[in-house]
């Protein structure tokens, strides 16, 4: 036996009530997922003075806080092939992780031994890269200096 027609309109009507309601959520938690992401963003200032020293901030632009396990600063060519990274400076592998909080900012500082050069003179045409090693994520490299702008 055949349904009323009322009771076939009530289950369509209903049923793209779903359909709707589903689409709303699925875009409300990928739009959240979008926001929460992974995002961090760097900073410098260099100085010649190795008194004063040089400075690299690592800012977290997530609402998720981040460990930083290790780091290492290198120079390198515009492509950063693994062949051209050259080592300049690392965290100390016995110093324990430093967390970042959400929407926080970590300053590396670079004085006294621990400076290191920048200038156009001496950099010849290299780039000065970070590696920064986050828990559970994989290594990532970022330009430091010079950026896009310069």
């Amino acid at each position: 036996m055949d349904a009323p027609a009322s009771t076939s309109a009530f289950a369509l009507a209903l049923s793209s009530w779903g359909a709707v309601v589903s689409t709303a959520l699925a875009g409300i938690k990928a739009w959240e997922v979008w926001r929460d992401r992974f995002r961090i963003e760097l900073d410098y200032s260099f100085t010649t003075s190795a008194d004063r020293g040089n400075r690299i901030s690592i800012h977290n632009l997530s609402a998720q806080p981040l460990i930083l396990s290790h780091w290492e600063l290198l120079y390198g060519d515009r492509k950063a092939s693994k062949r051209s990274l050259e080592h300049v400076d690392s965290g100390d592998f016995d110093s324990p992780p430093r967390a970042i909080a959400s929407h926080a900012t970590l300053d590396l500082h670079f004085d006294e031994e621990r400076h290191f050069a920048w200038g156009a003179e001496f950099l010849k045409g290299r780039f000065v890269y970070i590696r920064m090693h986050f828990a559970g994520r994989k290594p990532v490299l970022r330009l430091v200096y010079p950026t896009a702008s310069e």
